[in-house]
């Protein structure tokens, strides 16, 4: 599975992703899995990022976040 970078924003901001707001819902790590990505403010240093998912479980919404300093947070998406 490819990734595309989406967004690298505070926690809490209004990031959304498939009309889900991604901070007003509970994430789900999915069985610890992560993937390692390039830092999108450093590209030449790669941070492995958790895959999680928001919404219903019979259409749950995808993306991979870590967090890069303080409040702030990188989030990709499956291509």
């Amino acid at each position: 599975m490819g990734w595309r970078h989406l967004h690298v924003g505070q926690k809490g901001d209004n990031l959304t992703i498939q009309s889900r707001r991604v901070w007003q819902e509970e994430w789900r790590w999915i069985n610890g899995e992560t993937v390692r990505l390039p830092d999108p403010l450093v590209p030449i240093d790669i941070l492995s990022h958790m895959i999680c998912e928001i919404g219903p479980k019979t259409r749950p919404v995808r993306f991979a976040a870590h967090k890069l300093q303080s409040d702030l947070w990188s989030f990709y998406v499956p291509d």
